[in-house]
């Protein structure tokens, strides 16, 4: 953050300093309004020029060698001195104030705005260029607050180490009459770009993740309200109909005069449990506390003479099936879950048949066979059947339905229409561990979702083109990796890069394309604009690089072109500014948000056309920055460049079910940071 404010109403000294700078040499012409060239440095002054004045005059008056009795004694012939003799008889210069006569500075390489596509592991940038003034010779020049040798003819190059991302380059030159000059521009350096246009294409592979523990996958406490995946499962497996597996009015058996029905069941309670195993889950549907209910209907004068028709009953403890599933990602990049290898799982002592009769209880030992075989076996082939047509496809639903796709909705620095960017992300791969090795070191038990993402703008609006958007790239190592710590029940991972492409759509959306409010640079007081225009030459670009931990974005060659009436004066300029912004993504409740709470630096070229106005360069750069900072954090701080809410497992509609009957909400507990990605923590 800055820290200093200077206020515009030091204008009129300021300006009156800057009347009749040209002095007693031929006056250089002032130039017309700057183009990029002109504000690069280039001048029509000519470099041949640059010596400085000559202290040794030939005049001699008092006959004592190199003093001087008159200013005329000490004119160099230099347009772009003001030469005079002092009380002293020594002759002095000073430079005249014009963009003729002050120092130039001109960069070859790299262009302003420009995406520089590196070699990988080798984030090094050879700067090059020419420093000249037509006043006196170069004394110094600083590239990013580092000294640089400048040749004879003004000429250097400097190799300057990047970072994948934005790079802003601040040279400063000045000459040996005191005379100073700063350039600011900026480029994104990575050795691989992504360039969305077309949703769906160009994508960050690993863009987002999600981390399901143990927990989350299955906390063992199924009761209600469902707070993992296994509890929504055994919502589903709830409205098994297992009466539909019997017929009332056909018999199991008919023996001994009795035909044997099975004339109701029902259960008491399900239960899901889910496992994680290396490649997908272990899955277990269980039936508890099996009921039902027998009739015995005599169907012979024997049986009656016995006692007749008797009722009786079933039961069974606990009845379960088993088996392993495989989860992946289909080629249409959907979660796809296939049942392996069902199991049946039931104890023999579980089952009891009784009669209500004692003359009907020699049936139980007859039916017996019956009831295992045939009823159970029933209902066990039914519950495996669940599992691979309605748990199966429930749980790949739950995991789909994890898939993040949001709209972000961001304001217009102008105060026009709000700028749309569409997140789309789709489903890349799918690991599940039993946490045991192998792998060694083993993760824990637990499964990951991984996602490509990417962010598409809905208009073209920059008039730039460029490479894209920079890959982090491993900050320049090459081996970039979506990282998650795996310490909350619930993680979801954001790479910058996806975060960078939504950046990317909304400055192709118009994010730094407006019309200057006048409240940016001031309340109106001090001048009035004619003409206030802001055009961004480089898309916003977060990273961590520079910064491990903390997720900063580079905002590069910010171009001002104003036309202003500053005290009656006309003024005319164009300004580049280059920033560095603290991005904050923070979380709460069920979203997650993006902002700029913090401007940590900014860096201003201004170059004012007019030679009188020059002298007031650096109190508009210091009104311009302090009224940028401003709207910036206004109107992007505190959540707004936009945010995602967290998906919700909701598969009422695909059971059948009425909405919200098998829901499970995320609910986000905070954030943290990972080399190149944010983690948000969360809970079902």
């Amino acid at each position: 953050m800055r820290n200093q404010s200077v206020s515009l109403v030091a204008l009129p000294i300021v300006l009156a300093l800057g009347a009749g700078a040209c002095g007693d040499d031929a006056t250089g012409g002032t130039t017309e309004g700057p183009t990029e060239s002109s504000t690069s440095g280039s001048t029509d002054a000519d470099p041949s020029t640059t010596a400085g004045p000559e202290s040794d005059s030939d005049s001699d008056t008092d006959g004592i060698p190199g003093q001087c009795s008159a200013d005329a004694a000490c004119d160099d012939g230099n347009a772009c001195t003001v030469n005079s003799c002092s009380g002293g008889g020594e002759c002095s210069a000073e430079a005249v104030v014009s963009n003729a006569c002050r120092p130039q500075i001109l960069v070859d390489y790299p262009p302003r705005g420009s995406t520089i596509v590196g070699q990988p592991g080798v984030p090094v940038v050879t700067v090059t260029g020419t420093v000249t003034s037509a006043a006196a010779p170069i004394e110094s020049l600083t590239v990013n607050d580092e000294e640089v040798p400048v040749a004879a003819n003004g000429s250097f190059s400097v190799d300057v180490v990047s970072i994948p991302g934005g790079n802003t380059l601040d040279l400063q030159v000045v000459d040996s009459l005191g005379a100073e000059r700063r350039r600011v521009q900026s480029f994104l350096w990575s050795s691989e770009y992504r360039k969305p246009e077309v949703p769906g294409e160009q994508m960050v592979p690993d863009g987002l993740a999600f981390y399901l523990s143990q927990d989350a996958l299955d906390d063992g406490d199924p009761g209600a309200p469902a707070d993992d995946i296994a509890s929504v499962l055994s919502v589903a497996l709830a409205n098994f109909d297992i009466a539909a597996l019997i017929d009332p009015d056909t018999p199991i058996t008919s023996s001994a005069g009795y035909d044997v029905y099975l004339t109701g069941m029902s259960f008491g309670s399900t239960r899901v449990n889910l496992t994680g195993i290396d490649g997908g889950l272990f899955i277990s549907a269980t039936l508890e506390d099996i009921d039902g209910e027998l009739y015995f209907d005599c169907t012979q004068f024997a049986c009656e003479l016995a006692g007749g028709d008797g009722s009786g009953g079933m039961s069974v403890t606990e009845l379960g099936v088993s088996a392993d599933t495989m989860i992946w990602v289909d080629a249409q990049g959907q979660v796809q879950v296939t049942v392996m290898n069902p199991v049946t799982e039931l104890n023999a002592d579980d089952v009891d048949i009784w009669s209500d009769n004692i003359w009907t209880n020699f049936l139980i030992t007859i039916i017996e066979p019956f009831i295992m075989d045939g009823i159970v076996n029933d209902v066990a082939s039914a519950l495996n059947q669940q599992i691979e047509t309605q748990l199966g496809p429930a749980l790949a639903g739950a995991l789909n339905t994890l898939e993040v796709d949001a709209f972000f909705d961001l304001p217009n620095l102008g105060g026009g229409d709000s700028i749309p960017v569409n997140l789309v992300t789709d489903f890349a791969q799918a690991n599940f561990h039993d946490g045991e090795a192998p792998p060694d070191p083993s993760p824990p038990q637990s499964g990951d979702i991984h996602q490509s993402g990417g962010g598409y703008f809905s208009e073209d609006v920059t008039p730039y083109v460029n490479d894209g958007v920079p890959g982090r790239v491993g900050c320049a190592a090459a081996d970039e990796l979506l990282t998650l710590p795996k310490l909350s029940e619930v993680e979801l991972g954001l790479a910058d890069d996806m975060i960078n492409q939504v950046l990317y759509g909304a400055w192709r959306g118009g994010l730094l394309e407006f019309d200057v409010p006048p409240e940016l640079v001031g309340d109106g007081g001090t001048f009035e604009a004619t003409s206030f225009v802001a055009s961004g030459m480089l898309a916003p670009t977060a990273s961590d690089c520079a910064t491990p931990g903390e997720l900063r974005a580079h905002i590069g060659d910010l171009r001002f072109d104003a036309e202003l009436i500053l005290f009656g004066s006309p003024m005319t300029f164009t300004a580049f500014t280059s920033m560095i912004v603290r991005l904050e993504i923070s979380a709460d409740g069920d979203s997650v948000s993006v902002g700029i709470p913090e401007v940590i630096e900014m860096r201003t070229e201004l170059t004012a056309n007019e030679d009188e106005m020059i002298v007031a360069e650096a109190v508009v750069i210091s009104a311009l920055e302090d009224g940028l900072e401003d709207t910036l954090i206004d109107a992007l701080g505190g959540g707004g460049l936009g945010g995602i809410t967290l998906p919700q497992i909701d598969l009422s509609a695909q059971l059948g079910l009425e909405p919200g009957t098998a829901l499970l909400s995320l609910t986000a507990e905070g954030a943290v940071r990972e080399p190149g990605t944010t983690v948000i923590q969360a809970h079902f």
